[in-house]
């Protein structure tokens, strides 16, 4: 067989000591140790996390001793009860290898999102009544954005927070809240204020921490998923429920910024969420293949399988060094948007894929609910959707991406070459002022803006010209520029594209193209037979 399977992986495993979690060359010791005690931990609890699945009890349990051994306190200062030596790497370690066995490390999101909120936006008194007690497991925190007409659209939620005194009155209901029931402490979003201008800033929203047992405040109703087994996903009814104005985070109207302030931390810790699962697939469908007899070989020695193996292999690698690169940017003090935007949406699609990859491999056997590549399948696909779907994510990368790669991304200067006559990149716009444009602005005809619409057809048949192009061609300001180009239009020499009422983008029409003073658009390659060319 060409491929050793499960035992190359137990090979693998002696000689790194016991642990099969890659430790990255940047990580320092303190996470290596970490890796160690949370993979040991999660071996330890396997038998009983597959317990609770099947009994369909909530993971409380190991939540809380996650809390215990102070890995929900990864981030949190010691003063508060943390242990922040391995910082946000240390959060995905924990997750990655937590998730491997247990749906707790959703829920462990959701809680250290809580604490991140707190940490960054709470009032001391806040911080120092609930954080400790968080970062020990003492107190499970929630989560409560969603509503049933508002999903990723947060800033259209419609829970109102009414000022009552020295309280805040919320009256409201929320859907796809995880965690609902076994959670202490909710972090509830609502809105103190229908302001237009306050609106119009996202200063309408605020924070508040509401414990269970508060008065009106009450379970709805139970969802039952397609995944998420044995946790509690729920509606939440919020009637007349009475906060005190000191468990608001942050001031009124910051809601939105602390949320906002979070976000990209969530989509950090989303990301780490399906390493742990994408491993363990892969480790069924290699034990599964490798004691899988057909045709008279084991099947994992069928190419067709091997492929799928590798292309596991590649998704889960790619997607852990995304991963724990974004983190190290976090831990460097960083706002990593793009790249944490880019590993969730990556994450959540690939581990999709290696799951279906795996029960492929597996078979009759990789649908049945006696592996656990069958969960990973179903939870898989609400990885894609909570928190935040991909395509918000994908958005998020356009936006940003293209506004940090601005430099990287400038539009090429293409010419007609002398000698050749075919179209050449000559540097790009933008590059560097040019004499003609460090000089007054010129005497601009209409001729000169249609002359170099022409060229442009001619190097770059099919695109229009951007108005910034124009303007570093031809040394010409934004006034003359429109003035020249809305003048061709009337004429029926040019095409205009218009964006929020400005001009941004002409073409030259056919017209126009017969009107400009260039040099001949015909040209052929030197192998073409011009006895045929009519």
């Amino acid at each position: 067989m060409p491929f050793g399977g499960a035992e190359q992986l137990n090979s693998a495993r002696r000689h790194s000591g016991g642990c099969l979690m890659e430790k990255l060359p940047w990580w320092n010791d303190t996470q290596k140790a970490l890796a160690d005690e949370v993979e040991r931990f999660a071996d330890e609890i396997t038998l009983r996390a597959q317990e609770l699945v099947w009994r369909r009890k909530y993971p409380v349990e190991i939540i809380k001793e996650t809390g215990k051994r102070g890995w929900l306190g990864t981030i949190i200062p010691e003063e508060y009860g943390g242990s922040p030596e391995t910082g946000f790497t240390g959060s995905c370690i924990v997750l990655e290898e937590l998730s491997r066995v247990s749906l707790a490390g959703m829920h462990c999101v959701v809680h250290l999102c809580d604490e991140y909120m707190l940490l960054k936006h709470g009032s001391e008194e806040l911080k120092e009544e609930f954080l400790p007690k968080m970062a020990r497991g003492d107190l499970i925190g929630a989560l409560v954005v969603t509503e049933p007409y508002v999903g990723n659209d947060a800033a259209a939620i419609e829970t109102v927070a009414r000022k009552e005194g020295d309280e805040y009155v919320l009256e409201g209901k929320k859907r796809f809240i995880s965690g609902v029931g076994v959670s202490d402490v909710y972090f509830v979003l609502a809105r103190t204020s229908d302001e237009p201008e306050a609106v119009r800033r996202h200063e309408h929203l605020s924070m508040f921490v509401v414990e269970r047992g508060a008065e009106g405040f009450h379970v709805e109703r139970v969802n039952e998923l397609m995944g998420f087994d044995n946790i509690y996903n729920a509606y939440l009814d919020l009637d007349g429920v009475r906060v005190p104005a000191d468990r608001m985070i942050g001031e009124e109207g910051e809601g939105w910024r602390v949320l906002m302030t979070m976000a990209n931390y969530e989509r950090l810790l989303a990301s780490a969420v399906p390493l742990g699962m994408m491993r363990e697939a892969l480790r069924y469908a290699i034990f599964h293949m490798s004691r899988r007899v057909q045709f008279g070989q084991p099947t994992l020695a069928l190419p067709t399988n091997q492929f799928k193996v590798a292309d596991m292999l590649m998704r889960y690698h790619a997607a852990r060094l995304m991963t724990y690169h974004a983190a190290y940017l976090f831990d460097l003090g960083k706002e990593p948007i793009i790249e944490v935007a880019a590993a969730r949406c990556f994450n959540a699609d690939l581990a999709f894929r290696v799951f279906e990859d795996a029960t492929q491999c597996m078979g009759g056997d990789g649908v049945t609910k006696f592996y656990p590549v069958e969960a990973f399948v179903r939870n898989g696909k609400i990885g894609q959707l909570a928190p935040t779907t991909t395509d918000i994510m994908k958005l998020v990368v356009f936006r940003f991406g293209l506004r940090a790669w601005a430099a990287a991304l400038r539009p090429p200067r293409r010419k007609i070459h002398d000698e050749l006559k075919v179209p050449v990149t000559v540097g790009y716009y933008g590059a560097a002022a040019t004499e003609k444009e460090k000089a007054e602005e010129r005497s601009i005809t209409e001729d000169d803006v249609l002359n170099a619409l022409a060229e442009n057809y001619k190097v770059n048949p099919g695109l229009y010209m951007h108005r910034n192009d124009l303007k570093e061609e031809l040394g010409v300001g934004d006034d003359k520029l429109d003035e020249l180009l809305t003048s061709l239009e009337s004429k029926g020499l040019a095409t205009l594209y218009r964006r929020k009422g400005r001009i941004e983008l002409a073409r030259a029409t056919f017209k126009g193209l017969k009107a400009a003073k260039v040099e001949e658009y015909r040209w052929f390659p030197e192998w073409v037979d011009t006895e045929y060319m009519f």
